[in-house]
């Protein structure tokens, strides 16, 4: 009897005080729930561009994971801008705005998030540089562009940290998802069944500048959802990033 009567008096404790309630982790949104849409499609050629410059802004590891697809689909790589025939360059940047946590909005370059949820994986758990940024096997580009079957250029790399990486620019290290713990004030005032719900958006430019011409791209890719997971919107963005760059000449005896 005592025990149900305190097992009643807590329900009724956590009905007052919603905000105590324990947090849940969000389930992953599914990928349908991420829409994205890109201007065009760049043309590259060996031929013409190569040796080329790749470089994924403010990010060391995706610079040269784009310089390795490209050099294994046939291109010279050079580490020098000024001797190369053409500079392919990816930049952008992850924005989270809504909830409670982010109910002001923060932005970051997405080479900073990748990097920094590299690092934090690395120290938070006891884990080397080799761990979290594995060796990514049989990086190509094929003649569609860098993806379908080809493993992506950025895949093998442990960004479960992102969502607290970014969480960090807002001042929180915290548990993350369904609400990121949930509104400080226990109450909702409105479009309540939207309270906890996080807009996530990539904003992805990509460029190829050679002596003659500069052909340009941009992709928008976005998720609103409770669960805060700004890789999986990046995965995507890149993604269709990739599949817009195609290659119109090909390696002999390669896919035509």
């Amino acid at each position: 009897m005592i025990v149900t009567i305190r097992r009643g008096l807590f329900v009724a404790f956590l009905a007052i005080f919603p905000f105590l309630r324990p947090v849940q982790a969000a389930e992953p949104p599914p990928t349908a729930a991420i829409t994205s849409k890109s201007t065009g499609s760049i043309e590259i050629s060996v031929q013409v561009h190569s040796p080329i410059y790749a470089e994924v802004d403010r990010s060391s590891t995706l610079s040269l994971r784009l310089a390795e697809a490209l050099a294994a689909r046939g291109f010279a790589i050079t580490q020098d801008r000024a001797k190369a025939k053409a500079v392919l360059t990816f930049r952008g940047e992850i924005a989270l705005l809504g909830g409670p946590t982010f109910s002001r909005g923060v932005k970051v370059a997405i080479g900073d998030a990748v990097e920094k949820s590299l690092q934090d994986a690395k120290d938070s758990d006891n884990l080397t540089r080799s761990d979290v940024v594995q060796t990514a096997a049989a990086v190509a580009i094929n003649s569609a562009g860098l993806a379908g079957a080809i493993t992506p250029f950025w895949q093998g790399l442990y960004l479960s940290k992102m969502a607290s990486a970014l969480g960090e620019a807002t001042g929180i290290k915290a548990g993350f998802n369904k609400a990121l713990t949930g509104d400080p004030r226990g109450i909702c005032l409105s479009k309540c069944e939207d309270w906890n719900k996080v807009n996530q958006t990539v904003y992805l430019s990509i460029a190829l500048q050679d002596a003659t011409s500069k052909q340009e791209i941009r992709v928008l890719t976005k998720l609103f959802a409770d669960a805060v997971v700004p890789q999986a919107v990046l995965d995507h963005a890149l993604a269709d990033g990739v599949n817009a760059i195609r290659l119109i000449d090909a390696l002999p005896g390669g896919p035509k």
